[in-house]
């Protein structure tokens, strides 16, 4: 557990390092373009652009960081559950986080009554869990405990810091498409009649194939981002969970549950990753995301369940 820990630690640090180096080269490369197109006979734009990259990539990283967990929440539409208004699904996730040995997360809720659920926060002194109306409905003590349990196990092992900083760098990267295709779009007579100046015409062109390519590869960024989250995260949390709980049937059951309504309409492919089961909904996944599924089978994770509860109480 601890090497999975220190993982996802590494893995989060890495994946703000490669954002910064990679907003930094696109700010550099459009400022190049910008030098040949203007022939300003130096790197003039080049460099401001870099810089002003590096500090919008560093002010984007630290605000991933620390506030990727308010994105998500605003994202999903979640609002805090008060203690009086569910008194036992609090007492529950308190009973939960000290067999876990964490804080106590906040809980949250989503309107909705599909049945899913998801952790987020950076740490677990700043985490947060989510549950659906229709899983707090739906699910029996025994089920809800199971699944609290699992996102409890998300948190101790940090899987919610990589996940939740994937998600705003997903956003960030889709709107960098979007804005510079659309800027090559506008800018389209000038680059035509620059054409006829040889290396600006040939970089003018070659910019406005690679904004396509981004463009029309954004709906796919989430699907390949979430390639850096590994299935067997879950199998992990499933297991882990179950030590917590100290009843894997109560989670095999939830999953049995869950996998039959768990769409939810305010996810997407960006956030997908972080919920217990694929909230999107199955006409809009595309054919990158079932092949690349985060998430493994629903049968398979029961059935590795079912043997750690030796058959007991599985339904």
């Amino acid at each position: 557990m601890y090497q999975h820990i220190a993982a996802n630690k590494a893995k989060s640090a890495l994946a703000i390092i490669i954002f910064i180096i990679f907003i930094t080269l696109i700010g550099f490369l459009i400022g190049y373009f910008l030098d040949s197109r203007y022939q300003t006979g130096g790197n003039y734009y080049a460099l401001f652009i870099l810089i002003i990259a590096f500090i919008g990539a560093f002010i984007g990283s630290f605000a991933g960081y620390f506030y990727s967990d308010k994105i998500v929440l605003q994202m999903t539409k979640s609002r805090p559950i008060l203690k009086e208004e569910d008194t036992k699904i609090h007492y529950m996730v308190e009973g939960l986080a000290i067999a876990a040995g964490i804080p106590k997360p906040k809980v949250y809720v989503i309107e909705e009554r599909s049945m899913n659920a998801f952790a987020t926060g950076r740490n677990p002194s700043n985490s947060v869990i989510v549950l659906t109306r229709g899983l707090i409905d739906n699910l029996n003590d025994s089920e809800l405990k199971g699944v609290i349990s699992h996102e409890m196990s998300h948190i101790k092992n940090y899987d919610i810091l990589l996940g939740t900083i994937l998600v705003v760098f997903v956003g960030m990267l889709s709107i960098l498409s979007n804005i510079l295709l659309r800027s090559f779009f506008f800018g389209g007579s000038r680059r035509r009649s620059d054409s006829r100046n040889g290396a600006g015409g040939i970089l003018a062109l070659v910019f406005l194939i690679a904004g396509i390519i981004l463009i029309l590869l954004s709906p796919l960024i989430g699907t390949i981002i979430r390639l850096a989250v590994s299935r067997s995260r879950e199998y992990l949390a499933d297991s882990n969970g179950s030590l917590i709980s100290r009843y894997p049937a109560g989670l095999a059951n939830a999953l049995r549950k869950i996998s039959a309504n768990s769409e939810i309409k305010d996810a997407n492919n960006a956030v997908a990753h972080l919920f217990i089961s694929d909230p999107v909904k199955k006409d809009t996944r595309t054919f990158f995301t079932n092949i690349f599924s985060t998430h493994p089978p629903i049968e398979e994770r029961i059935k590795r369940l079912d043997s750690m509860a030796l058959g007991v109480g599985i339904k």
